[in-house]
């Protein structure tokens, strides 16, 4: 067998360890004739692969050879589904390959473009362990070695291309030095350091230069200790293998060479590890002092406390380096060179003429507190400044009155006059004008030429138009569905239609509702033959986290006495039928929960005979002297109670499941009740049960159903001898406008039908009254949940959670109570689906929708979000508004979409805008997301401007009380800007009424431009 045979065979075979042997073994002659086969060989693989990819779909979609009668679009899927497969399956070949490569393939270039190609390396795994490559190319001349692997560096270009374990790993096996090229040392800074790291003695020193090294290292860390670079550098410094002052000067060179704070981060970081001597830091004065200018702020804070350390320095290099901190934005840094001009004053009252400019420079920062303390100097040091008196009485003016008036009465100068702050002209334009009432529903139509895109008008028109037809003429109705329904329903995830154990979209229902007139009985699930649906699993969908940790014999009995006192509350609750024997530790969960809890108690000590006993349900021996205790924390999202006794199975579930309707908890209550309507029609349809006419369809475009035209509907059934569908009756009741309807529950009681007695009470009685609704913020801090209404954060929290409120007194019917359950505080993988749809289910109560969006708005990036178009069309609805529809608003105003203000502007001109609580929940946003200020008073300057300035002001009056510090909190420029811009909507309003949280505030007696812009607002509110 030739050699090329041999690799061939055991390429094919996936022998990485055989084929390492036999490389590394072929001679020259060999090896030629290999490395000049291999591209051949890659191009019968990936024919091969072409062709069975493409067999394997054209077998399994039915299609068949021919595809003359294919769209295009199905064609550019089987082409895209089959470069996918072909890629995988050569991606499965990528080491082995890259193997023969290493090799064989002679020349240098070559080598490097085999060893890089993008189809070797796997869509979904990691890059493969380079060990047996490595291996291989060591075989190799030295000089091939490291020509390769200069050649594999310069194919880097950032730190996660597939590229950079190889190149790395070739680097260290051949022993070369590393060539020039930053991205190579940024790829090596974000791989875990090592001591024995060959790499280290040429790329740590490159980092000081290297473009993106101190990007790499922003997240390097000194307390509370030094993570993993800077503990590298400790080590390196404490035996000597760098010097302090190669580290010093390179930080003090990256420094120079400029960058932003963040670049800049790790090296302050670097800097502060190494902690400069008094010597060392007077060797390196003259580069301090170049960085007090222009470094970015953490910067210079360093460099001063070094010039600090090092006086006393020349009397022009300290008069240029307080003149640079004088003029910078960052007040910290103006009031140090503050501190230092007054200290060179009093030791040297000479220099007074010299440092004079600098004291000037500082009467003109943005900070009134520097302004403040300019003039307090300026005045305490009035004798030294007074021989020279010119710098400073030409700033005068750029003092506030106040200010300037004390400093023009020692140095002379001009002070600025004391006049009110007015706001900026403000010119108020009218709200929009909206149309007086919606416009009326579409007529019903079969047509539907597209099926992507359509929203739930087009969904309902189709329904009703479907249902008359189906009662009028099915053969009529047949024919007209044919053209669309009629084939294979291929595309938009139809293809699979009855292979789906859930249906779970309209489009899925509505195709099923045509097929089954086309060709009755097309549906698998209608054999009574067909075996039962497998029984759910309480588990499915669920995830879990387990952490076992070892406490002490206190924190032990603590958690002891919690779970007795649970215990017996649990038992209390459920009487004799929660006692019993105790069985083994955590029954109730998955085998491989339960497993993963026992190995943690094993890992932190705990004797295997007591896991054994807790594993199987017998006695457990008391602990060893050195054993500990522990405590289990389960984190849980699924569906199922994590604990306690469970439901017996309802017995609705195998009906369900041959409905192929979800399990209710696992989608939203509002597209579950969609989800139902849609089987009640196809049972209906297979049954020969249909009505006449859907008593639900709409008659006006928010979703409302005329009362009259629902008894008419009623009488049509009535008359045909049909009984109405009962949860059509139920979204018919939910869509009626707010109010009691008497004139035609009259008429509705006249008829002798269930349904019809059943809508004359709900006319009679005013329908479904309002729920209670509402949301809570939930936040976390020391392992603990908190209500944000029961306890202010102590700092920044992480992921807030939502908590919707939504609680209603039970209506007598089944599906309307269950639409109106709780909400949960989180979201599954199927929530959300249809949120369109959602308004029109309960257009009279639209606050309870936005309680249901609420899951969906915070966390958009993989799951269904909410969308202005949804907030559209609850404005449009009917109904009281609350915090939840306030939220929603106040998420789009704070995130600067394009339709929050014309939304806010629409609500406005209806006059049922929930001002006030859009003003709370932007404060929340502000508080607790990621959300910021400037851009939410933005938006609302926006919204003011167009005509909603009386609503900004009620919303910046319900905002600000949540926003303002509070107690251990310290103002910001934001919230001084915050206050400033409600001062000025106050003016343009005429607003009156104390807000006692501005009213503390500008009594504090602070002299910050925050408590003057409280004083500002609470003398306008006067």
């Amino acid at each position: 067998m030739s050699a090329w045979q041999q690799v061939r065979d055991l390429i094919t075979e996936r022998d990485a360890r055989g084929l390492v042997e036999r490389v590394t073994s072929l001679t020259e002659a060999e090896r030629a004739e290999v490395g000049g086969r291999l591209p051949d060989f890659l191009k019968e693989m990936r024919e091969t692969a072409t062709r069975m990819a493409r067999e394997g779909h054209l077998d399994g979609s039915g299609l068949g050879e021919d595809e003359s009668g294919w769209s295009e679009w199905e064609r550019e899927e089987l082409r895209r589904e089959v470069r996918w497969e072909v890629g995988d399956a050569i991606a499965a070949f990528g080491t082995l390959l890259r193997i023969a490569g290493a090799g064989t393939i002679s020349g240098p270039a070559a080598a490097a473009a085999w060893l890089t190609r993008r189809e070797f390396g796997s869509r979904w795994e990691p890059q493969p362990d380079p060990s047996d490559v490595v291996r291989v190319a060591a075989a190799r001349p030295a000089a091939w070695q490291a020509e390769v692997a200069h050649r594999l560096a310069g194919r880097i270009r950032r730190a996660s291309d597939p590229v950079v374990p190889l190149a790395l790993a070739l680097l260290r096996a051949s022993g070369c030095e590393p060539p020039e090229h930053d991205p190579l040392v940024v790829a090596w800074l974000s791989a875990a350091p090592a001591d024995d790291d060959p790499l280290t003695g040429s790329l740590l020193p490159r980092i000081f230069e290297a473009e993106g090294a101190g990007r790499a290292l922003r997240e390097e860390r000194l307390s509370p200790s030094p993570t993993r670079w800077l503990s590298l550098f400790q080590r390196l410094l404490s035996r000597g293998r760098i010097s302090r002052k190669e580290v010093l000067d390179g930080c003090l060179s990256r420094f120079l060479r400029g960058g932003d704070a963040l670049d800049l981060r790790f090296f302050v970081r670097l800097h502060e590890l190494v902690g400069p001597t008094s010597a060392e830091a007077a060797e390196r004065a003259p580069d301090y002092l170049r960085l007090l200018p222009a470094a970015p702020g953490p910067v210079a804070e360093l460099a001063l406390a070094q010039v600090r350390r090092t006086g006393p320095h020349d009397a022009a290099d300290a008069a240029e380096a307080i003149g640079a901190l004088t003029f910078r934005a960052e007040a910290k840094l103006a009031r140090a060179g503050l501190r230092w001009l007054e200290e060179e004053v009093r030791r040297a009252p000479e220099l007074a003429g010299e440092l004079a400019p600098a004291l000037a420079t500082a009467f003109a920062h943005a900070s009134y507190e520097v302004k403040g303390r300019a003039a307090q100097i300026a005045l305490r040091r009035a004798a030294a400044f007074g021989a020279c008196p010119e710098p400073i009485t030409e700033a005068v003016p750029l003092l506030p009155a106040a200010l300037g008036a004390r400093v023009a009465a020692v140095f002379g100068g001009e002070a600025v006059r004391e006049e009110a702050e007015e706001p900026e002209p403000f010119v108020p334009v009218a709200l929009p004008v909206l149309p007086e009432q919606p416009g009326p529903f579409p007529s019903p139509s079969l047509d539907r030429s597209e099926w992507y895109g359509h929203g739930w008008v087009e969904s309902e028109r189709w329904l009703a138009a479907f249902v008359e037809e189906a009662w009028n003429d099915r053969a009529a109705l047949r024919e007209a569905l044919a053209p669309a329904f009629g084939g294979s329903l291929r595309g938009y995830g139809r293809e699979d239609l009855y292979a789906r154990e859930r249906w779970t979209s309209s489009e899925q229902w509505i195709a099923a509702l045509a097929k089954e007139v086309i060709d009755p009985g097309s549906d698998p699930g209608s054999d009574p033959g067909v075996p039962d649906p497998e029984p759910v699993d309480p588990w499915e969908g669920a995830g879990f986290s387990v952490s076992v940790t070892a406490v002490s014999a206190e924190e032990r009995a603590a958690l002891d006495a919690q779970l007795a006192e649970a215990a017996e509350q649990a038992e209390a609750a459920e009487g004799d039928e929660g006692a019993g024997e105790p069985g083994p530790a955590f029954a109730d969960l998955p085998e491989r929960v339960r497993e993963e809890i026992f190995r943690g108690m094993e890992e932190i000590g705990v004797s295997p005979e007591r896991v054994a006993a807790m594993r199987n349900g017998l006695p457990e021996p008391p602990p060893g002297p050195e054993e500990p205790d522990y405590s289990v924390h389960i984190g849980y999202m699924g569906y199922a109670p994590l604990f306690g006794r469970r439901e017996e199975p309802d017995p609705a579930v195998e009906l369900r499941l041959r409905l192929r309707l979800p399990e209710p908890s696992w989608v939203s209550p509002p597209h579950m009740f969609l989800l139902r309507r849609l089987s009640e029609l196809h049972t209906a349809l297979r049954e020969g049960t249909l009505p006449p006419v859907l008593l639900a369809t709409p008659t006006l475009l928010t979703g409302h159903l005329d009362p009259d035209v629902l008894v008419d509907r009623l009488e049509a059934c009535a008359a045909a001898g049909a009984e109405p569908l009962s949860t059509d009756l139920q979204q018919a009741l939910l869509r009626l406008p707010r109010g009691a309807h008497p004139r035609a529950a009259a008429r509705a009681a006249r008829l002798d039908s269930r349904a019809a007695a059943q809508a004359a009470a709900w006319l009679a009685s005013g329908g479904l009254p309002d729920p209670e609704t509402g949301v809570r913020w939930r936040y976390y801090e020391d392992g603990r949940g908190h209500l944000f209404e029961e306890r202010r954060p102590r700092q920044r929290v992480r992921e807030p959670r939502l908590v919707p409120v939504l609680r209603a007194e039970p209506t007598g019917h089944g599906l309307i109570d269950e639409l109106l359950r709780e909400v949960p505080d989180w979201s599954g993988e199927d929530h959300g689906e249809g949120m369109g749809e959602w308004p029109a289910v309960l257009p009279s109560h639209r606050e309870v929708v936005a309680v249901n969006f609420l899951p969906h708005l915070l966390y958009q990036w993989n799951r269904p979000g909410v969308y202005p178009p949804y907030l559209a069309a609850l404005a449009e609805a009917d109904g009281p508004l609350g915090d939840a529809t306030a939220l929603i608003l106040a998420y789009f105003l704070a995130d600067r979409n394009s339709e929050a203000v014309p939304l806010l502007l629409r609500m406005a001109a209806r006059g049922d805008l929930p001002a006030e609580a859009v003003g709370r929940q932007l404060a929340l946003l502000i508080r607790l997301t990621w959300f910021e200020t400037r851009p939410v008073l933005a938006s609302l300057a926006e919204a003011a401007r167009q005509g909603g300035h009386v609503q900004v002001w009620e919303i910046m009056r319900g905002m600000l009380p949540v926003l303002l510090p509070g107690e251990g909190e310290r103002p910001n420029v934001t919230h001084s800007e915050a206050v400033a811009f409600a001062a000025d909507v106050a003016a343009w309003t005429g607003a009156r009424g104390e807000i006692p949280a501005v009213s503390a505030a500008a009594g504090s007696g602070r002299a910050s431009r925050f408590a003057r812009e409280c004083a500002r607002l609470r003398d306008r509110l006067r």
